[in-house]
């Protein structure tokens, strides 16, 4: 396991592959943003909001046409720009908690990925817990994977930290409620 600031990642050993087990690399991380919960979750739930922090997403679009009512089952595409090329990511909720809990599955012909997203509120913090687990489809992908492990941490690093300010800057603007 290697460990760098808030981030872990798990390399996988030569073991899972001699017992047949698919490779994944795990990624965790754990933030706290000085903002609503309500206010981060939208972060995490609102496409247009996504584009501002998620590095190259150009796009997130729905097999039925326009966007469905947040829920565990829903279907999705995002477009990804990645270097020169746009890749695309088919994606399903698997679950749904607002403004507490959401995970979802993607699928690449690279590889699979679960990510969960929890957050616990403090007040006027949140506490963000993201878990990353990416299964390689190959042998080839695998070795890419470990080899540019570190590019995948520095790209997450870059967005959390981009979805932290956004979040925290709104928080400011916000107007606090009536009581």
């Amino acid at each position: 396991m290697v460990k760098c600031d808030a981030f872990q990642i798990q390399i996988p050993s030569d073991k899972s592959r001699s017992t047949g087990e698919r490779a994944t690399l795990e990624i965790t991380h754990h933030q706290e943003i000085i903002a609503p919960i309500d206010l981060v979750f939208s972060y995490l739930n609102d496409d247009e909001k996504m584009k501002l922090w998620m590095e190259g997403l150009e796009s997130v679009e729905y097999p039925r046409g326009k966007k469905p009512e947040s829920k565990a089952g829903t279907k999705f595409i995002h477009s990804i720009k990645e270097g020169l090329n746009t890749q695309t990511y088919k994606g399903i909720i698997t679950e749904y908690e607002p403004p507490s809990l959401l995970a979802l599955k993607l699928s690449h012909p690279a590889h699979r990925i679960k990510v969960t997203y929890e957050l616990t509120s403090l007040g006027r913090k949140t506490e963000l817990d993201y878990h990353c687990e990416l299964e390689y489809t190959s042998f080839y992908y695998r070795f890419m994977g470990v080899l540019f492990s570190w590019f995948t941490k520095r790209i997450l690093k870059s967005q959390l930290a981009k979805l932290k300010q956004l979040a925290e800057q709104e928080s400011v603007r916000r107007v606090p409620p009536a009581n």
